[in-house]
């Protein structure tokens, strides 16, 4: 009675949202009954599942983590972090991985399994309209996080998983589905992302055309040394991007391979090559048309920073992806 006394006064609150979801076990993907606690400044309140383990709860503005309990297996805490000037009664869907009591711990560094960080999105937009949003990442890493991130009609609640947190400047445009407008921007503003779970609530505005204002942003892919296989965190980037070209048929990839200085420098230009190529035929298996990708490579010929220590050769081992119009 109190609880749902409680669920209902939160629902009032203005600067409040909606989690849907589940727990379910990782081992076996099967959904598990498990209860809730909301936690936010010293107070706290548990929430349980309904029978078929699903739960919904509405959580304020204040709330800093949210404790998934379920019997036999591990206590889950997770902190939550609300994105962004809007807010609204938006929901959002979420699935927590719980982990069997006695097996290994070292299953929840696997972060395909128990991202560290996850970013939920709900875009509130026409159905006229696809969004476009572009997180620029504005830490002092040496490998950044850029992440452009299209909501189409049909799919306006997003999950982000393997995302760094850190300070991002978020921007959000759009462009019509014939295609015939260029991307226009609608706001920007710096966020932070932080650890465990984050929810952004995207609300689409009225924007001025601004035809110049382009928002995909130039991507970069790392390499190990003397390999031209794609790392993990790669193929996320090349997803993101893949989605983007296959949704904008006027689009182009201009795709070039580059390599540190170590080794000969014909066998550079080659390995440059093949890692400009494994890239586009990764592009191609996920949906871009080959058309819309343009391949090149310079071999150690063009770095971008001085071949004088390991953490510098890392950033030169490298292809760039440029999204650009066709003429």
């Amino acid at each position: 009675m109190l609880a749902a006394l409680f669920v209902s006064l939160l629902s009032l609150a203005s600067d409040s949202i909606r989690i849907t979801g589940n727990c379910y076990n990782v081992a076996d993907q099967t959904r598990l009954s498990c209860s809730t606690t909301l936690v936010y400044g010293s107070t706290s309140q548990v929430i349980s599942a309904d029978r078929s383990g699903n739960f919904a709860f509405t959580i304020p503005d204040s709330t800093h983590h949210l404790t998934f309990q379920s019997a036999g297996f591990e206590e889950r805490i997770i902190s939550v972090n609300q994105v962004g000037s809007n807010r609204g009664n938006a929901t959002f869907a979420i699935k927590v991985p719980m982990l069997k009591n006695g097996m290994d711990p070292a299953i929840k560094e696997d972060e395909t399994m128990f991202p560290k960080s996850q970013l939920f999105i709900k875009v509130d937009a026409p159905d006229s309209l696809s969004m476009h949003m572009v997180l620029t990442d504005h830490s002092k890493r040496k490998i950044q996080e850029n992440r452009p991130i299209i909501s189409s009609p049909q799919n306006r609640i997003l999950t982000i998983n393997y995302i760094l947190p850190g300070p991002y400047s978020l921007s959000v445009g759009l462009f019509d589905l014939n295609e015939k407008n260029r991307v226009n921007i609608t706001s920007q503003e710096s966020v932070v992302l932080n650890e465990g779970f984050n929810f952004l609530y995207v609300k689409y505005s009225n924007a001025k055309k601004s035809p110049d204002v382009v928002l995909l942003t130039p991507r970069t892919l790392y390499f190990d040394q003397s390999s031209y296989n794609l790392r993990k965190d790669s193929k996320l980037v090349l997803d993101s991007v893949c989605a983007v070209l296959v949704r904008r048929h006027s689009l182009i990839a201009l795709v070039k391979g580059h390599t540190d200085n170590v080794g000969k420098a014909n066998l550079n230009l080659i390995l440059s090559e093949y890692r400009a190529r494994v890239v586009q035929t990764y592009m191609n298996q996920h949906g871009v048309h080959p058309g819309q990708t343009k391949i090149s490579w310079k071999g150690s010929g063009d770095p971008v920073a001085a071949n004088d220590t390991e953490e510098n050769k890392s950033r030169n081992r490298r292809v760039e992806i440029q999204l650009v119009q066709k003429q």
